[in-house]
């Protein structure tokens, strides 16, 4: 009977005016994702790779001598994501260059080509598409499922026949799930179809799993929307009112709490700010000069000549690393102050379940604010990994003072760096690493719980209500 059922289902669905334009506008920003992305990409492949080949040849500069490569700053660009496509996760406003050398680095920024009037809108990305537009289909699909027969009296055909009613419930779910996964199986694969043939754009098998991965998390999300279709349709009479209170729901759930993580953030905790940053960072500097000698005598003595009896090289690199390692806390606090902000509206937005499955999303994709805040860790440990190549290759150098210190003055005139060449091929050059697939799922373990658990709270509610519905 359940077969009967979804056959029913998918046939009434297939044939109706509301599938049909629905397809059509769903194939259509699909594509439109597709063509978009396509050019996006390839720009920011160029922007990405003439960067990043710039500061790769100013770094084989610097290997002429070792103290130059440790104090060289360099700027890594973010490579951009082919997964973007699936999940944007705003790339565009979010940090995409990081400057620094051995000892320091500078907050993320943000530079590129663009027309900054553009950043604050949204990109339609698959996630987009179908967080918005499917879901809404969903409901103009199921609105009418209970309440729509039971004015045309099928309903009370159908379950005169002794059909139990939980056959219909998972009857009318099932075939609109079969429909749903037309439209969205049709435009991933138009959008993909645009996509791959493109030079600059090549899909690994890592990849093609974690896009099979968030369509998984697609059909859970959808699927979230048909069981509420369902349980308001069982809870009205007229599928007039049942449009009406959706479409309610619809925008509360899709665009009022996803909106409100911002208002929440500002709310929640107030925003560090560039100007306390630097007065923070002046405090502290002033702090270790004020007690520059407990670091040593003439510690915050200088002078250029190797050779003056008042140079402490030992005392003045220990003052020179407190100082900046002062200074590196201050930048981490207050990164992690943005970034603790930001996640605060985050996981605000978690009582919705588009914010739940865009998130998710973004991490499978190895976008938003994760990926931005690992690649800030990243560096960091590059930082050690080249700080110690420096370290050991100094070492072998005899006139050298071995005080790799963050003094680029001392360094040149005292040698506390060696200046001899290093070999540029042996000298570590950072690599964005991206996240496993394994690793992924095991961040986003939480979300996916919490869509299965939409789905069993609303199926339970369409299965009670259902079973309670006067199909008179």
């Amino acid at each position: 009977m359940i077969r009967l059922i979804i056959f029913k289902e998918i046939l009434e669905n297939l044939l109706s005016l509301r599938f049909v334009l629905s397809l059509v506008l769903v194939i259509s920003l699909f594509a439109a994702s597709g063509f978009v992305f396509v050019g996006k990409y390839t720009d920011q492949s160029a922007d990405y790779w003439r960067e990043t080949n710039k500061n790769l040849a100013a770094l084989r500069e610097r290997a002429g001598a070792l103290y130059e490569v440790a104090f060289y700053e360099q700027t890594v660009w973010r490579k951009p994501k082919l997964l973007s496509l699936c999940a944007e996760g705003f790339e565009k406003t979010l940090p995409n260059y990081f400057r620094f050398n051995v000892f320091t680095a500078d907050l993320p920024g943000v530079k590129g080509r663009g027309n900054f009037a553009l950043s604050h809108f949204s990109d339609i990305d698959w996630v987009f598409i179908i967080s918005a537009v499917l879901s809404f289909v969903a409901l103009v699909l199921t609105y009418d499922s209970m309440c729509g027969e039971k004015e045309a009296g099928t309903l009370r055909l159908m379950l005169a026949n002794v059909t139990p009613r939980y056959k219909v419930l998972l009857g009318k779910y099932f075939g609109a799930m079969f429909t749903l996964t037309i439209p969205l199986m049709v435009g991933l694969l138009v959008s993909l179809i645009i996509v791959i043939p493109s030079k600059d754009v090549s899909i690994d098998a890592a990849a093609w799993l974690k896009i099979l991965t968030i369509t998984f998390l697609s059909l859970l999300y959808i699927s979230i929307f048909v069981f509420l279709g369902m349980f308001v349709s069982s809870r009205t009479a007229h599928p007039p009112n049942a449009m009406v209170l959706l479409l309610v729901v619809w925008v509360v759930l899709v665009i009022l709490l996803p909106s409100g993580g911002r208002i929440f953030a500002d709310i929640s905790s107030r925003s560090p700010t560039q100007v306390e940053l630097e007065r923070r960072l002046a405090e502290v500097g002033a702090q270790i000069w004020e007690n520059a000698d407990k670091f040593g005598k003439n510690a915050g003595y200088m002078s250029p000549d190797p050779n003056d009896p008042g140079n402490n090289p030992p005392a003045r690199a220990r003052l020179k690393t407190a100082q900046t390692n002062t200074a590196n806390q201050v930048r981490d606090d207050h990164h992690s102050r943005l970034l603790a902000q930001a996640l605060a509206g985050r996981n605000f937005t978690s009582i919705s379940p588009v914010a739940i499955y865009t998130q998710a999303s973004q991490v499978i994709a190895g976008t938003g604010i994760n990926r931005c805040s690992d690649i800030y860790r990243q560096i960091k440990e590059y930082q050690l990994v080249l700080k110690e190549h420096v370290r050991s290759k100094d070492l072998e150098d005899p006139d050298s003072l071995h005080l790799v210190n963050p003094e680029l003055s001392t360094a040149r005139s005292w040698k506390t760096i060696s200046h001899k060449a290093v070999d540029f091929n042996t000298v570590p050059k950072f690599q964005e690493r991206d996240l496993a697939l394994d690793q992924s799922l095991k961040l986003v373990i939480w979300d996916i719980g919490l869509l299965v658990l939409f789905n069993l709270v609303f199926f339970a509610a369409s299965f009670v209500s259902f079973l309670r519905y006067d199909v008179r």
